[in-house]
């Protein structure tokens, strides 16, 4: 019978990692022990929870078999008068007028912690509630990631799948041009933009969301469920605009927010949200992602704002957590806890995204 490998165990009473030597003669036995029983000398301090910020902005498909989903894209249609005796066969036969994306699953996602049980009957808090919750913060953390790139790669998509130019065809489809990403700069790299006050950056950053509002509005692109994501030192740096929340452009009730409040509700119509994942060093591609759009550089990126039309999810798996048996348990002396999901994402329409970014 083969001997079953090692397992690396979570000790949560080390620090930094650092364990003691078990055996007679052991010294820094504490080490292991560092978190445990001091009995009311120290209070256990839990992660601050972050929300999954993306999640329930994009269009969502749960699916119960299959690898992919098919999302169908329609072109612009036109209307026109009829003359007498003409005949009438209808608009948009180019292929090009009807076409679709198509969302890959990505491989299933994992998040996994094993605890020793020794380590758990010392313990006086639940642990299992703690690593449940870090466990689902780190599929949330990795979903908003994936849509804030994806949503990143619409925004520079200046490919036009749909593009028609209806005045080359009197009875043909509408002009579906400039269905393409927008990308608004902020016009300074970002030495030079980080060096303003907040309040100066706060104002070219309302700027650009109103820029960007036009752009979608010219496209044709509705304003209901559109959102803006920006970091959270810029989206109080809108906070401190003198425009976002300024008496004289909002009234007297406050319902925009204030300063005490610390927070901006909306800016030309759209919701603001904060999070950690609009900006991201360059990602580059590992086994089990099944969309090359993953593979971006949001360094430079300050906002994104967009529709829900601009990304599309499927979710085979929900987020759901498993346990080991007593056969685990008996073998390592510890229990194993599971976190998964199982979904991709993609875009649908590049015309609902849009970037902020510096030079």
């Amino acid at each position: 019978m083969a001997t079953p490998p090692d397992v690396a165990l979570q000790r949560l009473g080390q620090i930094k990692g650092d364990a003691a030597t078990w055996g007679p003669g052991a010294t820094g036995l504490d080490k292991d022990r560092a978190m445990f029983l001091r009995l009311g000398s120290a209070e256990v301090l839990d992660a601050f929870m972050t929300n999954c910020v993306f999640k329930g902005k994009t269009r969502e498909r749960n699916i119960r078999g299959g690898r992919s989903v098919s999302f169908p894209i329609t072109g612009k249609m036109a209307a026109r008068y009829h003359q007498p005796g003409t005949q009438i066969l209808g608009q948009g036969n180019d292929p090009s007028d009807l076409n679709q994306r198509v969302i890959e699953l990505d491989a299933l996602m994992i998040a996994d912690a094993a605890i020793y049980q020794v380590d758990e009957l010392m313990n006086y808090y639940d642990i299992r509630q703690i690593y449940t919750k870090e466990l689902g913060r780190s599929l949330a953390y990795e979903f908003d990631k994936r849509v804030a790139r994806i949503i990143f790669a619409a925004a520079n998509n200046t490919t036009e799948p749909l593009a028609k130019d209806g005045s080359a065809k009197p009875a043909g489809p509408a002009d579906n041009t400039g269905r393409i990403g927008q990308v608004v700069d902020l016009g300074k790299d970002q030495a030079t933009f980080d060096a303003q006050t907040r309040q100066q950056r706060g104002d070219e950053l309302v700027e650009a969301i109103f820029s960007a509002r036009v752009a979608f509005e010219e496209k044709d692109v509705p304003i209901d469920n559109m959102y803006a994501v920006f970091s959270p030192d810029d989206y109080y740096s809108i906070t401190q605009s003198s425009r976002a929340i300024n008496v004289d452009f909002n009234g007297n009730s406050g319902a925009n927010g204030t300063i005490a409040q610390g927070e901006t509700a909306r800016i030309a119509g759209i919701p603001l949200y904060s999070s950690n994942h609009v900006v991201q060093p360059a990602y580059s591609l590992v086994a089990g992602d099944y969309n090359a759009d993953y593979a971006q550089d949001l360094s430079k990126c300050r906002g994104l704002i967009f529709h829900r039309d601009a990304v599309g999810v499927v979710t085979l798996l929900s987020p759901s957590l498993q346990l080991t048996g007593d056969e685990f348990r008996v073998q390592y002396q510890s229990d194993l806890m599971v976190a998964r999901q199982a979904l991709g994402m993609g875009q649908l329409r590049a015309e609902c995204a849009c970037a902020v970014v510096t030079s």
